[in-house]
This record gives structure tokens, sequence and C-alpha cells, in this order.
């Protein structure tokens, strides 16, 4: 059996891990027309879900609209009419309904070398103030006439960064009609795109099911993991499964890292996931100095602190003094940076968002000793 474990791009079966309660739930959702808000924090699964879900779901043609390097709203027209234009394969009828329903710019017809799928491509001037962003919706209206639709931007947040408050408040007028679109908001900057739709402030307050992405359970990798092994011929102790997922603090694509090397070994014990962790750590030294010198002298206490309390009790006095705070609202500052820089992310306790730099520190900080 060849390697099943990924974790440096979009995953699916075999290395697609349980998720069972979400697909149905978000397949559920999607098939009502109901719009939902998917956010996780980074590589924990959110587009591999959406993907999955669009790969088996029937009675509805998905789109899949990657918003992630978008810079502003022509970039967004660019991403957003090849996508949707790739839900009606008939170039014909294709270009017929752009005929139709798109006026305030021209657009040019082509087929994907490797779907085969029709694909209209805006051209845009680059010194165009306006550009008529409801006609791409008026677009997937068209197509969606005669068949239900799901439309999933993926890093919806992007959005906030290069439109501002217009652009969302015109997004929303356009969206919010469409009965036969389900419409899917996707995020792994969980701060941001959550404020989009959880700010009465914001155009797109309650517009639609708040959907988290969590930790997948210990006991679902254990009972995954073990069944690849089984298909495989080989056993793994499950306590050496319990422990890499307790290492990786139950992030999904560090824990496919530790076993995507892990398969290749003829037998697995504690000792080889040490080496392990030991090599992937070194492997990835420069990046983390390189994150670390990038830090004030702040947010770097804040992030021993973190890690020495394990997130929780951060403010308290002795605490504060250990790592060098002299006021609450000191290290209150330096935690919200490195919110917002997406070092630390908040799960009812603080957390680094990446389980390999935590434990880098731990290291190389002798973090333990304030």
């Amino acid at each position: 059996m060849e390697n099943p474990f990924s974790f440096s791009g979009i995953v699916d079966d075999p290395a697609f891990c349980n998720r069972e309660k979400e697909q149905a739930e978000l397949t559920r959702l999607i098939k009502t027309s109901q719009n939902v808000l998917l956010y996780s924090h980074r590589r924990f699964g959110k587009t591999s879900l959406i993907l999955k879900v669009f790969k088996q779901i029937r009675g509805v043609t998905p789109v899949y609209i990657d918003l992630y390097g978008t810079t502003g709203i022509p970039d967004f027209i660019r991403a957003a009419l090849t996508g949707i234009s790739a839900a009606e394969p008939k170039i014909k009828r294709l270009m017929q309904l752009v005929r139709e329903t798109i006026t305030g710019f021209s657009v040019n017809f082509s087929l994907d070398p490797v779907t085969g799928l029709p694909a209209a491509v805006p051209q845009l001037a680059p010194d165009r103030k306006t550009i008529p962003v409801e006609q791409v919706f008026r677009l997937a209206e068209a197509v969606s006439a005669k068949k239900k639709m799901a439309i999933a931007f993926d890093e919806f947040q992007e959005v906030a960064r290069y439109g501002g408050e217009p652009f969302e408040k015109q997004l929303r007028a356009c969206i919010q009609q469409h009965e036969n679109i389900a419409y899917v908001f996707a995020g792994s900057q969980k701060h941001l795109i959550t404020d989009m739709f959880n700010n009465a402030k914001r155009a797109f307050f309650r517009q639609a099911a708040s959907f988290p992405l969590e930790k997948i359970a210990p006991e679902a990798y254990v009972e995954w993991i073990a069944n690849l092994y089984r298909r495989d011929n080989r056993t793994i102790d499950n306590a050496l499964i319990v422990q890499v997922v307790r290492r990786c603090d139950g992030h999904p694509a560090c824990i496919q890292e530790f076993f995507h090397h892990l398969w290749d070994e003829k037998t697995v014990s504690v000792a080889l996931i040490d080496q392990l962790e030991r090599r992937i750590i070194r492997r990835r030294m420069a990046e983390f100095a390189y994150a670390w010198d990038s830090l004030t002298l702040n947010q770097r206490r804040a992030l021993k602190l973190i890690v020495f309390t394990g997130g929780k009790s951060l403010y308290a006095v002795d605490h504060l003094a250990a790592f060098g705070f002299r006021t609450p609202s000191q290290a209150t500052a330096a935690v919200d940076k490195l919110i917002e820089r997406e070092f630390v992310v908040k799960n009812g306790v603080y957390q680094l968002q990446d389980p390999i730099f935590k434990r880098w520190l731990e290291l190389s900080q002798n973090i333990g000793q304030p």
C-alpha cells in the first residue's frame, strides 16, 4: 500500500480522516440552500472538507472559488466569474447566458485544458474605477435557474482587505436574493472572518449559519490510523497513535506529517517518534528563527508565557512578573498582536497555532524555568 498520509496540500481519500458528522451537516445545509460560515485555523482541513463534500454531493452543482492571494475587486471578479462559468458545461449556453447577463465589461471564452470545462475570463481595464460586480452574480442566478448550486468562497476574509465596507454591502445585496444557491463562506483567519459575520455593524452580520471546524477527536485518529496499518498487514500500538496526536495538539496537518514519515518505518516506538520530532524541528529551524526574530520583546515574552502556562491564567500576577510584564495591559497588547499575526489562537485557552513551533520554543528557550 502506498503511503496514505499527506500534509502538504489538499487531502482526499485515503488520507482524509473522519469528519463524517461535519460532512453530513455541511451537505444538509447546502441541500437546503442555507448559507454557511465555515472557519477553522490554518491547515485544519477546511478546504479538503469543502472539496470532499462537493465531490460526493448529488443534486447540487458545486462551484469552488479560491480568493487566497486576491488583492482587489478585479481579482475577485476574475476568480468568481471563472468559477461560476465552469458550472455551465455547454459553452454555447454559457456564451448565451453571459451575453444576457454581463454588459459592463468584455469576456473571453476558453476551455480549461485540465477539466475540459468552459471558462469565461473577464477583460478588465486596470485603470477602471467602477466594476459592476452584480453582473457576475446575475450570471450565477441565471446558471442556477434550472439547477441548485453551491458556491464556496475560500479565504473569504480577503474581501475585507481590498473592498472595505461599501464592497461588502454590494456583495450582500447581490447574494441575499438567491434562493437556489447555497453560499459557503470559508476562512482560516478566525478573528477576521468571524468579525465579518458577527459584528452588527458589518454587512454580512448573521448572513450565514456558523460552522466552526474543530479538532478531530483522538479516538477517531486511533481508529483511522490503526485501520490503515491493518490494510497494509501491519499493526501499530494505539498508545503510540495517541502520543503523536497529543504532541501535535490534535493539529491535523501535523499528525499527517508525523505519520507520513512513520509509515515507511518497519516498527514505531517512542524513541522513533522522539527522533522524528527532532528531525522535523531541525528542518524548520531557520523558519522558526526568522519568525522569532520578527517579534518584539513583549511578544516573545507573551509566547513563552502561553507555552509555560498552557494558555491558562495568563494574567495571574506571579505569571506576569515571572516573564517580565509590569502590567496586564502590556501582556494583553502583546497577545492580541500575536493573534492578529496568527502565531496564537484562542479556543477557550490560548494556544500556539503551530505545535512544532511550540515544541521548538520549549526546547530552544528552556521554557519551564521562568
